[in-house]
């Protein structure tokens, strides 16, 4: 099973698996991210909870599901990895959706004022999983994906609007292939930061949670800490500067 999710990442660049955590750990994983402490939370214009951050150690069931996903990457890739940033995302109803962007092509204002790379100032590698706590499906804004890119960060951000996010140029955007991700709950979907992918605003009447780690191979060291204080120190205009959401 692992060779056949590693040809596919190697051919597009994801993959998804299904039933990886059942239905009591998620009730309860729901619960912890919901009462943890010493988090960022994220509201939406009506005041609803949009997100989460630095969640991924707030419980010893949270430390579990990394520690499942570390080893599952290892299995498929061969690689260690580690956690580099984590966020869940409960997109209530009426909530934006996202648009079509790499994750980490972009450039932003450190406190010092320099121009940065992105997330490219902590690795060259990232892998980015996805956890559906919820059934995620076209009505509620699932997730929809597109074959990776190649390239460096220079090649990728020549197609991006430049703007401070990694969104993606309209006439490339244009010609791309997304593949509408149809997810049960406990379902995961494993990807590169090279994907361009996007999302649609909640259409339902419900919550769509999920989970959304991305990962950095071990031998970079982690960069967990540095990412957090360089969100929170960043110039740029939003304070997502560092995520490329909407």
């Amino acid at each position: 099973m692992t060779t056949s999710l590693k040809s596919t990442f190697n051919k597009k660049g994801f993959f998804l698996i299904k039933n990886i955590f059942d239905k009591k750990i998620l009730i309860n994983l729901i619960k912890d991210i919901e009462t943890s402490d010493d988090v960022d939370k994220y509201f939406d214009q009506a005041n609803k909870l949009r997100r989460i951050e630095r969640l991924y150690n707030k419980s010893d069931l949270l430390n579990k599901v990394n520690n499942d996903i570390l080893n599952i990457l290892e299995k498929v890739f061969g690689v260690k990895y580690t956690i580099f940033k984590d966020k869940y995302n409960a997109k209530p109803p009426g909530g934006e959706g996202f648009y079509a962007h790499f994750d980490g092509v972009f450039k932003f204002i450190d406190e010092n004022n320099n121009e940065k790379n992105g997330w490219y100032e902590y690795s060259n590698n990232f892998i980015n999983v996805l956890v559906a706590l919820d059934p995620c499906n076209e009505k509620n804004g699932t997730i929809e994906i597109a074959d990776r890119f190649n390239g460096n960060f220079n090649e990728l951000y020549e197609i991006t609007q430049k703007n401070g996010t990694p969104n993606i140029i309209e006439n490339v955007e244009k010609k791309l292939n997304f593949e509408k991700i149809i997810l049960n709950a406990g379902d995961i979907v494993v990807f590169s930061n090279t994907c361009p992918h996007r999302s649609k605003k909640n259409n339902s009447e419900i919550n769509r949670k999920t989970l959304y780690y991305t990962y950095t191979p071990l031998k970079d060291g982690s960069k967990y800490l540095d990412y957090f204080r360089d969100k929170s120190k960043s110039k740029n205009n939003t304070s997502k500067s560092l995520s490329g959401e909407i």
